[in-house]
């Protein structure tokens, strides 16, 4: 009976001995709608560190790039509302103008895009409307998610056929085709 109870305790110990660490996993919800399968290990106000599953490397991410955490243990923090909700990948709608070069300090260049008003306009801000669609327009076929707004010009009034410009930099969270190449 004793060597029944040694045995049993000598195969326990060797099974849990062998017995390989379990990682636990979670996951980083970026704004982009990208997912990062990692292992959080600090969490900060402007910043998360977490450790790359592939090559255990130790990286930083800003929170202003990230929706939401899902903790392996279920537990979930936000800490932005989604940019976009199932909406097509290049919708023009959903591309943000910023002034703030700050804004766009993490997200990838993707080019310069541009936006003139028609000769349709009655009003400068209908002009100034349709200038900013052509403009989003043009980043969302880009693959930019956000312009960086570099010049803005209007003229006419008064009796003339008002006109609007506006010049800018499409950025987006991924890099551009040319750069993942590399």
């Amino acid at each position: 009976m004793k060597n029944i109870f040694l045995l049993i305790i000598a195969f326990l110990l060797s099974t849990t001995a062998f017995a390989q660490k379990v990682t636990k996993l979670d996951t980083i919800y970026m704004l982009g709608q990208k997912k990062l399968v990692v292992q959080v290990k600090s969490i900060y106000r402007t910043d998360v560190k977490y450790e790359d599953t592939t090559t255990g490397e130790v990286k930083s991410m800003k929170t202003k790039n990230i929706q939401k955490i899902i903790f392996d243990s279920g537990r979930k923090e936000v800490f932005n509302k989604p940019l976009v909700e199932s909406i097509a990948k290049n919708d023009w709608k959903n591309v943000v103008l910023t002034r703030d070069e700050k804004s766009v300090k993490d997200l990838y260049k993707v080019g310069a895009v541009k936006g003139k008003s028609s000769a349709n306009n009655r009003t400068i801000k209908s002009a100034e409307r349709t200038a900013t669609i052509r403009m989003k327009k043009r980043a969302a076929n880009k693959g930019g998610v956000m312009i960086l707004v570099t010049r803005e010009e209007s003229q006419g009034g008064f009796g003339e056929v008002p006109t609007f410009y506006i010049e800018g930099i499409a950025y987006s969270f991924e890099p551009p085709e040319d750069k993942k190449k590399k």
